[in-house]
C-alpha cells in the first residue's frame, strides 16, 4: 500500500488513538505495507516474529553492540519482523506520534537486512485465502478464534456489544459469505482501544489462532516476542485450549531474558557485558523470570534477581533454564 494511500486512510479513534501515527511517513522507506509482498514474506520467511509493544519499546533502547547481536540472531533464523496495526497504535500512544527511538529501531532492523512488516490484523484473511478457497471456511476460522479469545471484559467484547450486526456475524455465525468480515471485526476492535487497555495482545491472539490453522507450516515458524507475562499467558492459554491439531500451533514465546539465554548459548561473540546489557535494557531493579534449576522438580513461576545475578546464572553450567 502506497504511503499516501495509507495516510488518507488514517483515522483517530474515539479514545484518541490513531491507526496511522502522524509521523508514519518517516517509516515508509523501511517498513513493508504492501499486501502482496507481505504474503510472500510470510510464506517465504523461516520465522515470522510478531513483536508486542512492550518488547519493541524495550529493545529499541538497546545500545548499538547489543542491537547488532539481536538483529544477527534474527537474521540467522531467516526471520521476518511483524508489527500489527494495533501494536503500532500502542507504540504511537495518545500523542499519535512514534517516538524517534522506535523509528530508529525500525530503521536499524531494516538496515541490518531484516524485513519489517506493518501487519493489519485483517491481513490474516488474505493469507488464509492462499490456502482455502471457500469464504465460509475462511470466516469460520475467525469465528472460532474470536470465541476462544474473547473474555467478558475486553476490547473485543466492547466492539461486539457496540455493533449488533458484527455480533450476529462473528458470534452467531450469520452471513458467513461476507468478504469483509475480517476488516469489519478488526477495525471495530481497534476502534475500541482505550487508555491502559491491551487490545494489541487480544487481536494478536486472534491472528495467531487463525494462522495456526494453515496447513503445512512447520512448528515454531510463528513466534512472539513479549515481556508482558499476562500477554504471554493469554496467547499460551488460547493455543492450548484451541484444540488445533497442527504443528504450526506450536508457537514460540520469547521474553527478553529467554532471548538473551538463547543468544548466549548460540552466539560466540556475546560477552558478559553484552549479556548484562541485554537483560538490563528498559528495566530498573530485579528481573522476574519463569524457569528452573537442576535442584527444581517443576518450573518456578517467580524467580527474581538482578540482571547481573541472572546473567551469572545463565553463564553457569546447569545454572538456570528460562521458560519465560
Amino acid at each position: 500500500m502506497a504511503a499516501n494511500k495509507v495516510e488518507t486512510e488514517a483515522r483517530i479513534t474515539a479514545t484518541s488513538y490513531a491507526e496511522i501515527p502522524e509521523n508514519f511517513r518517516e517509516t515508509v522507506p523501511f517498513v513493508c505495507t504492501d499486501i502482496k509482498e507481505i504474503k510472500a514474506l510470510f510464506f517465504r520467511g523461516e520465522r515470522v516474529i510478531f513483536y508486542d509493544a512492550c518488547s519493541f519499546q524495550r529493545h529499541s533502547g538497546l545500545p548499538s553492540p547489543e542491537r547488532i547481536i539481536l538483529t544477527n540472531f534474527f537474521k540467522k533464523r531467516g526471520a521476518v519482523i511483524f508489527i500489527t496495526r494495533c501494536i503500532l497504535m500502542e507504540l504511537a500512544g495518545e500523542r499519535h506520534i512514534l517516538p524517534k527511538q522506535i523509528v530508529d529501531f525500525m530503521q536499524a532492523l531494516s538496515d541490518a537486512g531484516l524485513r519489517v512488516v506493518l501487519f493489519n490484523e485483517e491481513h490474516v484473511r488474505d493469507i488464509l485465502a492462499e490456502c482455502f478457497s471457500s469464504q465460509e471456511r475462511i470466516n469460520e476460522y475467525l469465528l472460532w478464534a474470536v470465541r476462544t479469545v474473547k473474555t467478558p471484559v475486553s476490547s473485543i467484547m466492547d466492539a461486539l456489544k457496540s455493533d449488533k450486526k458484527l455480533h450476529a456475524a462473528v458470534i452467531e455465525g450469520k452471513n458467513l459469505k461476507s468478504s469483509d468480515l475480517y476488516q469489519k471485526f478488526f477495525a471495530g476492535a481497534r476502534g475500541c482501544k482505550a487508555h491502559d487497555d491491551n487490545p494489541g495482545e487480544e487481536l494478536l491472539s486472534v491472528c495467531l489462532h487463525v494462522l495456526a490453522n494453515l496447513p503445512g507450516l512447520p512448528a515454531g515458524k510463528l513466534s512472539v516476542v513479549t515481556d508482558d507475562k499476562s500477554a504471554a499467558g493469554r496467547i499460551d492459554s488460547v493455543m492450548r485450549k484451541s484444540g488445533i491439531q497442527n504443528p504450526a500451533a506450536r508457537i514460540i514465546l520469547y521474553s527478553t531474558p529467554k532471548l538473551a539465554q538463547h543468544m548466549y548459548h548460540e552466539h560466540d561473540n556475546l560477552t558478559w557485558d553484552n549479556l548484562v546489557n541485554l537483560l538490563s535494557a528498559g528495566i530498573s531493579g530485579n528481573i522476574t523470570v519463569m524457569g528452573f534449576t537442576p535442584f527444581d522438580i517443576a518450573v518456578q513461576e517467580k524467580i527474581s534477581m538482578s540482571p547481573r545475578d541472572l546473567a551469572r546464572k545463565i553463564t553457569e553450567p546447569n545454572g538456570i533454564s528460562i521458560v519465560f
